[in-house]
């Protein structure tokens, strides 16, 4: 079974401002850019649940001329709030990982 982690070249996410984080997909070629960018939309629920935000917040790019699928979604918490545990953004692509494509 194909999953997130073993389709895409390079995963990284990261602040957008303080209020919303971006999450990057970097695939090798337009087909898997597709084919991650679907499995996004499909575990939609999954991943609002994991982020604390409504389905209809997210946004799902699919860059096929850059060859990326892309998530932006509201911050929760939001960046330099008492409770925010990761200040940069940069560790919160890992929930996704598993997701299979």
């Amino acid at each position: 079974m194909n999953t997130i982690e073993k389709t895409v070249k390079y995963i990284r996410s990261k602040n957008a401002g303080p209020f919303w984080l971006t999450i990057d997909a970097f695939c090798n070629n337009v087909e898997d850019t597709k084919s991650v960018t679907a499995a996004f939309e499909r575990e939609r629920e999954f991943i609002a649940k994991s982020f604390q935000v409504k389905p209809e917040e997210l946004e799902i790019f699919c860059l096929e001329h850059i060859q990326v699928a892309k998530i932006s979604l509201p911050r929760v918490p939001i960046e330099g709030s008492r409770d925010e545990r990761d200040m940069h953004g940069g560790q919160q692509y890992v929930s996704l990982l598993d997701i299979s494509c």
